[in-house]
């Protein structure tokens, strides 16, 4: 994995973390040796740091999902609910506030890594899932029946559909998926987006056809069976 701190402290904290918890790492202190790093060498996971001395690097999350497969964690002190939004509409895949405890940072960079093995196949680029019924490519955007009819999902759909495959089977909270919305942001706004995204999948794979679960009190998990 690629850790980018520019801070020395963190940067060597983390770095001993996750060597000793037998991850391979290497090191950027800035956007342009993420850069630099990233056209030489495939990584699986990039933990990113988003106040770097030559810029702010939320922008940068873009060009990584359209450069690379690795999965992104964001691991910042300096981040407002804007910045959140748009790091995760970006493609970011998680994010963590600083400071870290130890246990949490390797907890959730082997989850990550998990869920992304778990989803990538052989020959295939992107992040492809395969459901009872269905696939989709994370990275394409796009969602199709077993027999190739494409599902239309608006923007907003997607994004929760997105978030749910990468976390689960864990539950989502409510406020988190709010995050994700762009528009109609009420209390209401993901009970309302949710019903709309299983009522386009119900209809063509059936209402018996298990898929997204409601947590009560807390919020959403996929429990559609992947392949």
């Amino acid at each position: 994995m690629l850790l980018v701190e520019a801070e020395k402290t963190t940067r060597d904290l983390y770095n001993a973390v996750l060597l000793g918890s037998g991850f391979a790492t290497d090191l950027a202190t800035s956007i342009l040796e993420l850069k630099r790093r990233i056209r030489y060498r495939k990584f699986d996971i990039i933990l990113l740091e988003l106040q770097l001395p030559d810029g702010n690097a939320l922008e940068t999350i873009a060009e990584l999902r359209r450069d690379t497969s690795a999965g992104i964690i964001v691991a910042t002190s300096c981040c407002t609910m804007h910045d959140r939004l748009r790091g995760l509409e970006n493609g970011a895949d998680d994010y963590l506030e600083k400071p870290l405890h130890p246990r949490e940072l390797v907890a959730r960079v082997r989850n990550l890594s998990q869920r992304l093995n778990m989803a990538v196949r052989p020959g295939q680029e992107g992040l492809v899932y395969h459901f009872a019924g269905w696939k989709i490519d994370l990275a394409t955007r796009k969602i199709w029946l077993h027999n190739n009819i494409e599902i239309h999902l608006t923007e907003n759909e997607f994004r929760l559909l997105d978030t749910l495959i990468r976390n689960a089977p864990r539950p989502v909270h409510r406020d988190r998926l709010l995050m994700l919305l762009d528009e109609d942001i009420t209390v209401r706004a993901v009970d309302k987006a949710i019903y709309r995204m299983r009522t386009k999948l119900h209809a063509v794979l059936g209402k018996s056809e298990p898929f997204v679960e409601t947590v009560h009190g807390f919020g959403y998990r996929l429990v559609a069976k992947r392949l």
